[in-house]
């Protein structure tokens, strides 16, 4: 009986520890009944963040927005690419660490420990924010005129999260002065990925 109830116990919570580092995410609900005409009005740069969380339900909404899955029986996203190829993996850097968006799941898989939000830009902005979105690349998706073709995605993904921004009342900036050694260090990338840009985001002041 002992032992019966012993091997339920750990039947019940080895999942638990196996997924530790792991999030599940809520599915993406996006509530804000803003037209797009409004999102394009008050979309801008903003360089100023709090420090208050990014509740899981948000992410979850802004991480769809960026390139998620809008036609599901096809696997199309909401983003258009080259060749109808996806070279772009997307990251987000919190406070307690370093996450991978898994987009098949909608999970956040922990990379790391580390606190890397100060290598998102030269100046540091992302340091405090309680978000960070890095566009990941793929150096082996194209074969030719990669740059243009990987640039079209990264460029729909953050214009998409420009406009979620937008109507959420959320503070958002697109960087290229990030810490080119030390952030693909952090990530833990392969010799074929790359970071292309980051985004920081966070409520407003």
């Amino acid at each position: 009986m002992k032992k019966t109830f012993l091997t339920a116990i750990f039947a019940s919570v080895m999942p638990l520890l196996l997924c530790a580092g792991t999030i599940q995410l809520p599915a993406a609900a996006l509530k804000d009944d803003v037209s797009l005409k409004e999102a394009l009005t008050l979309r801008r740069t903003d360089r100023v963040f709090s420090e208050k969380p990014i509740c899981d339900q948000q992410l979850s909404n802004i991480l769809w927005a960026a390139n998620g899955i809008n036609r599901p029986g096809k696997g199309k996203r909401t983003i258009p690419v080259a060749r109808g190829i996806y070279a772009i993996t997307l990251y987000v850097l919190k406070a307690d660490g370093i996450y991978r968006h898994d987009l098949k799941n909608n999970t956040l898989v922990k990379i790391s420990s580390e606190d890397a939000r100060s290598y998102s830009d030269g100046r540091k902005m992302g340091a405090k924010a309680p978000a960070v979105i890095v566009l990941v690349a793929d150096r082996k998706a194209f074969s030719g005129n990669a740059d243009a073709y990987i640039g079209i995605e990264a460029g729909a993904i953050v214009q998409n999260i420009h406009l979620y921004c937008a109507g959420a009342k959320l503070n958002t900036v697109v960087c290229g002065s990030f810490n080119r050694k030390a952030l693909p260090t952090a990530l833990k990338l392969a010799d074929d990925k790359y970071v292309f840009l980051t985004q920081v985001i966070g409520f407003r002041p």
